[in-house]
């Protein structure tokens, strides 16, 4: 492992490429730094994950047969994607503090500071991931202070705010895809707390329909503090009226029951949206809305964070005040998402600058741009095998589970093949 110290302000922007590109990396020129970056990406094997969808969808093997949940791609200090240099491995978020604006470009780290603003993940879900809410910026902010000053350890388990950024995020189908994600409109929720037919609800649907979404935070805060063993008696008394509607939300809501014993959040299919999208199909999930991912496997890009505030469905640390004080009790009425088609070029059009994700789908020799528009770039395999060239000749193949990294400072490349890659960036608007 390379022993590394902060970058002196005096090399900053030093650029000559046949010398060393930073102190921090000793014996690395510049020049190198300019070409593309392969990663090493690693697999988070929690239990929710699945065990043969990777393998069988991108070839990631598997011979621990332990759950393959998430492939993480960047530059999060939790799990960062490795660089092979000629000096050895050295993780991604290394490298670009060595060097931010040769990697991330001038307008990006005026806009984000010296770390890559986006994590690109590759999720799994077996079973339903916890109800979960992300903070925005300023939320964020305040918190990871508070808590660091209260010298909570960053691997503590009741420790919310593990960085200081927002999280909104982008989930792209791979395969069909369930979630749920914000709060019904007030109506539905009356709905279908009459069609599970139980007493314990009776009063939360008087108070619903006289008083709309007034209701809904003291409701929700309601629901959240109901005790184990309540749950229990209501799910079992709601199983005829269950059984008889077929409802999707209220048999959601037994799949949940069944996976989570006792737990509330097994209600949250009456209280929240249900999506559910078909491989090529999108969904963008802003700050402060509580949401699940129930089953699938996708693409995800978001906001460089790992800030979870849990409402459900998990045995990890709720800290109830905090998610009541995070999460926004609005009405919310969730866009599926479909691509813009530009050429080869699927673009998902989201209305946040960390990131952006497009796929590209080259389908035979006729080569494509990417690289030299001055900001990062990543590319990540998904099906087939295509080819990256330099205006030189140089190449390197990208297949399933590939990941490829394209310095701001480098030049521009062709892409050509046949297959499906996906393709992330900062948002345009950044960098114009």
């Amino acid at each position: 492992m390379l022993s590394l110290s902060p970058l002196s302000p005096e090399l900053a922007g030093t650029r000559i490429a046949e010398e060393p590109a930073s102190e921090l990396l000793p014996g690395l020129s510049a020049q190198q730094l300019q070409r593309p970056l392969k990663l090493q990406n690693s697999v988070q094997p929690y239990a929710w994950g699945t065990t043969d969808v990777l393998p069988w969808l991108l070839g990631v093997a598997n011979p621990s047969g332990q759950p393959q949940a998430e492939i993480w791609v960047g530059a999060h200090p939790k799990a960062p994607s490795w660089v092979n240099l000629p000096s050895g491995s050295v993780p991604l978020d290394r490298v670009i503090q060595a060097e931010p604006q040769l990697l991330l470009g001038q307008s990006v780290v005026a806009h984000f500071g010296h770390e890559l603003p986006f994590l690109f993940k590759i999720l799994s879900a077996g079973s339903p991931l916890s109800i979960q809410v992300h903070p925005n910026k300023q939320q964020a902010q305040q918190g990871f202070l508070r808590e660091e000053l209260a010298g909570i350890p960053l691997a503590a388990g009741h420790r919310n705010y593990k960085d200081p950024n927002h999280k909104p995020e982008l989930i792209s189908a791979l395969t069909p895809f369930a979630a749920m994600v914000g709060f019904r409109p007030i109506p539905e929720m009356i709905h279908l707390l009459q069609l599970l037919g139980v007493k314990l609800f009776n009063n939360w649907i008087l108070e619903l329909e006289a008083k709309g979404i007034e209701a809904l935070e003291p409701f929700y805060q309601w629901v959240l503090e109901l005790p184990a063993e309540e749950v229990r008696r209501t799910l079992a008394a709601a199983a005829p009226s269950i059984k008889y509607h077929k409802q999707p939300a209220l048999l959601e809501m037994a799949r949940l029951a069944r996976a989570y014993p006792g737990d509330s959040g097994a209600f949250a299919p009456l209280l929240l949206n249900l999506v559910y999208l078909n491989p090529g199909e999108s969904l963008f999930l802003p700050a402060r809305t509580p949401h699940a991912y129930l089953r699938g496997t996708g693409v995800e890009v978001m906001a460089c964070s790992d800030n979870v505030l849990r409402a459900g469905l998990t045995d990890k640390h709720v800290d109830k005040p905090e998610l009541l004080a995070t999460v926004e009790f609005s009405i919310m009425y969730p866009e599926v998402l479909r691509p813009d088609y530009v050429g080869i070029e699927q673009v998902i059009p989201i209305p946040v600058d960390d990131f952006r994700l497009s796929f590209l789908r080259p389908d035979g020799p006729t080569p494509f741009p990417v690289g030299g528009q001055g900001e990062i770039e990543l590319l990540y395999g998904l099906r087939g095998q295509m080819t990256l060239t330099s205006a030189e000749g140089e190449t390197w193949s990208l297949g399933p589970a590939d990941a490829l990294l394209l310095p701001a400072g480098g030049a521009g490349y062709t892409l050509s093949g046949k297959g499906k890659l996906a393709w992330a960036r900062v948002n345009q608007s950044v960098t114009q």
